[in-house]
């Protein structure tokens, strides 16, 4: 093993310099991880050992780590300020597999979650670094062997924070104890056929994240990510949903201009809420569709100057679109548009009078086969 965490990075290296010696760069822009140690037939620590060592001497490269058909395991790597990860990522390397036959399972109980790929400089030391340039392609996350001990929103399938120009394309992840795709302060990134089911295991309904995407921001104006095609379903909390730092952190997360976030041609079933935002602005919720949602299938709370457009709420348990008043401040400037609920007890529940939706419209919606077009708390009582 000695030997190997010597040899690995060296043999890296010489491979990349030799394949640029010859001109062929396109043969070597994949690198194939079983040729450094990553195999189906360890426990786990090796596999993380290898695949770090790895992804640390490819960093800046630009070049994709391709994980072939089979069940790898993953072993807790490294520490952070809460929880532990089994690898941390560097900019300018990429992570593709096989699709549904290539298996990622961190394993392992954990004292407050492991994350399986983790970047986050900024909580752990202060240095206000991105993760830039990375891809994530055709490939699954289940972390159905792991436990946590304390609950703590680590438990990650990705816990990314800070990061440009970063995409995910055709993942799964599952069975996570915390958030799937955990991803805050995106710049000009995006996540595209991607799903998250059952994640959240390590929670109750009434934890922070538990979520299948959860997307934060609030670190520096202009932050943006477009989410397209993807699918949670089975999720403690949220299937979609975004939600302002600051909430935790004024002071480090305290930027809240022009900023870009759109989910569309997305299904979410099965969540708590289905679709929503704690805090949440410049959200765009576009062409989705909420299926059986355990509470509500639209859920906003204290948040404002987003919009729902064209989307569709069936058979919900309990409310259809449902936008809550926190901390006594007003939801404002929320726009629901040529959007349909069908079959449900309520169709807009609001926690709070009707005054609360200041600046706020609901613009060619349908209501089918719903008792109560609108439910107001304090004007119920």
């Amino acid at each position: 093993m000695k030997f190997l965490k010597i040899f690995l990075p060296i043999l890296a290296v010489f491979l990349l310099m030799s394949c640029e010696s010859f001109g062929d760069r396109n043969s070597c822009d994949i690198i194939n991880a079983t040729n450094y140690g990553v195999s189906v037939d360890n426990s786990g620590a090796e596999n993380s050992e290898n695949l770090q060592e790895l992804i640390d001497s490819l960093e800046g490269s630009g070049r994709t780590v391709y994980i072939p058909a089979g069940e790898y395991k993953f072993a807790a790597r490294g520490t952070q300020t809460i929880g532990s990860h089994c690898i941390k990522m560097r900019s300018g390397v990429s992570i593709i597999g096989d699709g549904d036959k290539t298996v990622l399972m961190p394993v392992g109980t954990s004292e407050y979650g492991l994350d399986m790929f983790y970047f986050n400089d900024y909580l752990d030391t202060g240095a206000e670094v991105y993760l830039e340039n990375c891809r994530f392609e055709s490939f699954v996350i289940d972390a159905y062997a792991t436990s946590v001990e304390t609950y703590t929103s680590a438990g990650k399938g990705f816990m990314f924070n800070l990061f440009r120009d970063c995409h995910w394309k055709n993942v799964t992840v599952k069975n996570t104890d915390a958030t799937g795709f955990g991803v805050d302060c995106p710049i000009d990134s995006s996540i595209s056929g991607c799903k998250a089911i059952g994640c959240g295991k390590g929670a109750t309904e009434q934890s922070s994240g538990a979520s299948g995407f959860g997307i934060g921001f609030g670190f520096c104006d202009g932050e943006s990510i477009s989410v397209s095609g993807c699918e949670a379903s089975g999720n403690k909390r949220f299937g979609f949903f975004f939600e302002h730092q600051g909430r935790f952190d004024s002071d480090k997360y305290s930027a809240f201009d022009e900023h870009s976030f759109t989910v569309s041609d997305s299904v979410a079933s099965g969540n708590l809420y289905n679709f929503g935002g704690i805090r949440a602005s410049d959200v765009i919720y576009r062409d989705c569709r909420s299926f059986e949602s355990r509470m509500h299938g639209f859920y906003f709370e204290n948040s404002g100057f987003l919009s729902v457009e064209q989307c569709t709420s069936l058979n919900e348990g309990n409310a259809s679109f449902a936008v809550s008043l926190l901390d006594a401040t007003s939801v404002c400037g929320i726009r629901f548009s040529d959007c349909t609920a069908e079959r449900s007890p309520i169709g807009i529940f609001l926690d709070g009078g009707t005054e609360m939706l200041v600046d706020s419209l609901i613009d060619n919606c349908t209501f089918i086969s719903v008792d109560n077009y609108m439910l107001c708390t304090s004007d119920s009582e």
